[in-house]
Parts: C-alpha cells; structure tokens; sequence
C-alpha cells in the first residue's frame, strides 16, 4: 500500500489495524508530531468560517470604497428618484456592480475550501 489513493480508500477500521501493525517501521518522533498538527488544526477556526468571514470583510471593503467614492465627489449627487422603476433600476445596477467586484473574490476563496477540504476530511477520519 504506497499509493495515497489506497489508503484514502480504507475504512476506519482498515486503517486502526494498519495502525496496530507494529512490524510496519514508523519514524522516530511521528506520533508527537501528529499530535501538533492535530492541536494546530483544532486551534485554527475552521475553512467554512474563515471563507464565510473573508466574504464578509470583502463585502464590507466594497461597501465602504463606494460609499466613500461616491461621497468624495465635489459635485452634490441628486439622490433621489421622482418614478420608483427608476430608482429600483439604480439599486440593481448598483448591486450588479458590487457583485461583479465580489465575484472573483469568492472563487477565489471556493478554490481555497475546495483544496483544503480533502486533507481535513483525511484528519477528521482519522480523529473519529
């Protein structure tokens, strides 16, 4: 069994009993070091939060430069409306804007939980 794809297909209790095999050699110093990287990754928020706040703080830059965009001007805005199909048009234009700025920024963060996903379904396996 040397091929990661192997081993990522066994069962829980396949893996205990590989774990078990003590005429397998194991490195000097592996369980201590195992148990770091599982008390790092318990310390560490987990990808779902972290993706959900890096949205977040995105949304929040974007809302904060076009409010201070749009109030830097020198020239007064008129902001308001005398037909509300007019005004509701400016809202989803304005919202399409924001969205197409945001966008890159979530895929960019759905690769990241896509690449980090596989390697914490590994650990969560292990840990059960």
């Amino acid at each position: 069994m040397k091929n990661i794809k192997d081993i990522e297909k066994l069962g829980l209790e396949e893996l205990r009993e590989v774990a078990a095999n003590s005429s397998i050699p194991v490195p000097e110093g592996l369980k201590s070091r195992m148990e770091q990287v599982i008390d790092a990754q318990t310390a560490i928020p987990s990808v779902h939060s972290r993706v959900l706040t890096g949205v977040l703080l995105a949304a929040a830059a974007c809302m904060a430069m076009f409010f201070f965009l749009r109030h830097s001007q020198q020239k007064p805005l008129v902001d308001t409306f005398n037909d509300p199909y007019l005004a509701y048009a400016e809202v989803q234009k304005t919202f399409t804007r924001i969205s197409a700025k945001m966008s890159p920024a979530s895929d960019k963060a759905l690769e990241a939980k896509a690449l980090i996903e596989k390697p914490n379904s590994i650990i969560r396996k292990i840990n059960k």
